[in-house]
């Protein structure tokens, strides 16, 4: 009797801390944004109870998408942990053997350019030869900056960045102490290590060889030139004309066009707006000369005889196309070896000084390019 008599005041006291627990998120309120601390200031499980009113316990279940809290109360706490800058600790000390690979997109879920497809893809295979697993997200590049779930769960030992993703996400990221490296963007945008293709020796060389061969003017198609590659190449068409005596000229730039074959031939449309097409051109990517090709072809433009067409990142097309499309090679498989290389340095060592390694593009000459056309003319009266 004595026995049975025990046990249920110890079922009497188990239902009353689960009433008082109910009770207790049945009166939460959010907590004074007065009294709210700032993200920067880190916030522990202990001081996230305290703000929301309740005890540990709670706060942790509610977190934890624990069925035994009120579905609204919980749903408050994670505001309110979200608000304040709450990131919970590991849930080890070792590390959890995986990276992300964050890319920043316009549209929601979708990589959409085919550079993003092609340097996750690589990513994900380098680092799985590492035995590393591989939490691939897409984030917005121009909306609300705020932390994906992976970083803020620490799911994660660190994470590759590409597709020019927002300086403001990235402060976030180090913010909470997170390795982090971006592909083909710059230290001086983001203040991270950075390894970005070099297209300066490739675009030298192209337009040297082209002057040498009687061309004198030279058109550049171009998407946004807010993308540090992009000024890259800029700088460097620029550059390698002023070398042989040159002065670019500003209509020779087509810039704002979109990075695919609708954009070359726009940018084709533009140039002969302007005047007379200029004799060589260098395109943003392979899928754009692709564009200015049929263009030119369209309105009776031979290439290589009129015009000469340059494209880059020497892509799988260049071979199939008539004629074979003359290209820069981009060393994606170096890029992407070196990000995850200095990755996971900085993951066993901790961050230091933010390094820029820049990995030189190569020509690749075929039947795209060829004489100036008065050249050319000299060749069949030989």
């Amino acid at each position: 009797m004595i026995e049975q008599k025990r046990k249920s005041g110890v079922h009497l006291r188990q239902n009353k801390r689960i009433m008082d627990t109910t009770i207790a998120l049945q009166g939460f309120k959010m907590a004074n944004p007065r009294s709210v601390p700032p993200k920067s200031s880190k916030v522990a499980l202990r001081d996230l109870a305290e703000l929301a009113s309740v005890d540990i316990s709670t706060v942790s279940r509610a977190l934890n998408n624990d069925p035994r809290v009120n579905h609204e109360r919980a749903s408050q706490i994670r505001k309110l942990a979200e608000k304040v800058g709450y990131r919970p600790r590991p849930l080890r000390s070792k590390h959890a053997r995986s990276i992300g690979v964050l890319m920043a997109t316009t549209e929601p879920g979708q990589l959409g350019a085919d550079f993003l497809a092609r340097i996750s893809w690589l990513a994900q295979r380098l680092l799985a030869e590492r035995r590393l697993h591989v939490n691939l997200e897409c984030v917005d590049r121009s909306g609300s900056q705020k932390l994906p779930a992976i970083v803020q769960q620490n799911r994660v030992d660190g994470v590759l960045l590409g597709g020019h993703p927002p300086a403001e996400l990235i402060a976030q990221i180090r913010e909470v102490g997170l390795p982090a490296v971006a592909i083909n963007d710059s230290v001086a945008r983001l203040n991270i290590s950075c390894v970005r293709s070099d297209p300066e020796p490739a675009i030298r060389q192209a337009i040297l060889h082209l002057a040498a061969r009687g061309h004198q003017t030279f058109g550049l198609l171009m998407s946004s030139m807010e993308y540090p590659t992009i000024q890259a190449r800029h700088h460097s068409y620029e550059a390698a004309l002023r070398e042989i005596g040159i002065e670019p000229k500003p209509s020779w730039l087509v810039a704002d066009l979109a990075g695919d074959i609708g954009g070359g031939r726009e940018g084709i449309r533009q140039l002969q707006q302007r005047g007379p097409l200029p004799t060589a051109m260098l395109c943003e990517n392979d899928w754009m000369a692709l564009g200015a090709m049929q263009q030119l072809q369209a309105m009776g433009v031979k290439v290589p005889q009129d015009v000469s067409l340059i494209g880059h990142d020497d892509l799988w097309i260049c071979d199939q196309l008539e004629p074979k499309l003359t290209s820069i090679h981009r060393a994606e498989n170096e890029m992407i070896a070196q990000a995850v290389d200095l990755l996971l340095e900085e993951v066993e060592n901790g961050i230091g000084t933010p390094r820029e390694i820049l990995v030189q593009g190569e020509m690749i000459w075929r039947q795209s390019a060829g004489p100036a056309p008065d050249r050319m003319k000299d060749r069949r009266t030989d």
